[in-house]
């Protein structure tokens, strides 16, 4: 049995769109990326515009 994964691009701000910190993920089992990941303790949103293919951009949640 094989996970299917992503590759997740992690953003402190949306403005930061070029330094984002890349981590693999799996993705859920209907195929689509997490809405939001916890990542060392921090929990990342997913943003809502997508620029590349199986790649997906989240922002750091502000609390």
């Amino acid at each position: 049995m094989s996970i299917e994964t992503y590759i997740a691009v992690l953003h402190d701000d949306e403005a930061a769109a070029d330094d984002g910190e890349s981590v693999l993920c799996p993705l859920q089992p209907d195929g689509q990326p997490k809405p939001s990941i916890d990542h060392d303790g921090v929990l990342y949103d997913l943003l809502e515009v997508q620029s590349r293919d199986g790649v997906f951009e989240y922002k750091r949640e502000r609390s």
